[in-house]
């Protein structure tokens, strides 16, 4: 858990000091509904209501932004008390699963239509995402964890709102490849993003 807190404190601090440094950017607060695919499906609940992401935004000219994003998603499930095996060893009783998701990405984003009250936008983000499983059964834990390279495609819509305050709503599909020796297959998932532009 401090590891996260320590990720998520760099992320933010990096986004504060790129926020301080330009009077025409965008920094957008968005709560995610995800929905797990393949690998981390298999694991927890496909559905996370758990999350929040940032991303921050340059406008290089009217249509085309470059920023930054990152955010938080918890996967969880609690399995009733049963015997479980894990490795070569049975357990008995409750399981708790979590699967943490931290993207760490950069952005390049496309308006199609930046002087109306709806603007629907295109964005890729490529970068990292760090991902953390773990495995709780009365004392003990199996964690496993893996940074993936991570390619995250999003179609969306920025409204106005009143002057001045912008929403958006968005699909973003998260795409982490395979790796690492721990999480060895590809950790990936589908979020719905809501947000508001401060």
């Amino acid at each position: 858990m401090n590891q996260i807190k320590k990720i998520l404190f760099l992320v933010g601090l990096a986004f504060w000091l790129n926020g301080s440094a330009s009077g025409q950017d965008g920094f957008t607060i968005s709560y995610p509904v995800a929905f797990a695919t393949g690998d981390i499906a298999d694991y927890v609940k496909p559905v996370s209501f758990r999350g929040l992401t940032f991303d921050y935004r340059s406008r290089i000219n009217e249509n085309i932004a470059l920023g930054l994003s990152s955010g938080w998603n918890v996967f969880y499930e609690e399995l009733p008390y049963d015997t479980y095996t894990i490795g070569n060893e049975s357990i008995s009783g409750k399981q708790y699963r979590y699967n943490n998701q931290i993207p760490i990405l950069f952005t390049a984003a496309y308006y199609l239509k930046p002087d109306q009250k709806f603007n629907p936008y295109g964005s890729l983000g490529i970068g990292t995402t760090y991902s953390r499983r773990n495995t709780d059964m009365g004392l003990y834990t199996v964690e496993l964890e893996a940074w993936n390279f991570t390619l995250a495609p999003e179609v969306g819509v920025q409204s106005e709102v009143i002057p001045g305050l912008n929403t958006s709503f968005s699909l973003i599909y998260y795409n982490g490849f395979q790796a690492g020796n721990e999480l060895d297959k590809a950790q990936s998932y589908l979020a719905i993003k809501i947000g508001v532009e401060l």
